[in-house]
């Protein structure tokens, strides 16, 4: 490489990507804005639909008063594992 090259070529690329970050800050800088993504609290408009009632949640007394038969117990699985073997020296 010839002794200017190298300089030269650091120079053109550091120019190069000051002039690509400048122009993509200007671009960003003069593109549209988003809109607001809430409208004002006074222009939502609130819906009187009826709601379904849910049934109530049934508390922990209630299972514990309640049959153990109807309360599914989950067992954990068991997991063996084979043994290790080297089948070398």
């Amino acid at each position: 490489m010839h002794k200017l090259t190298k300089p030269l070529l650091h120079f053109y690329l550091s120019l190069a990507s000051v002039a690509a970050f400048a122009i993509g800050w200007a671009f960003l800088a003069h593109s549209p804005k988003p809109a607001p993504l809430l409208a004002a609290p006074s222009q939502v408009q609130v819906s009187n639909s009826v709601q379904p009632t849910l049934e109530p949640i049934p508390s922990l007394n209630d299972y514990l008063n309640s049959n153990t038969s109807s309360v599914p117990v989950f067992q954990s699985p068991v997991v063996t594992f084979p043994r290790l073997r080297t089948r070398g020296s």
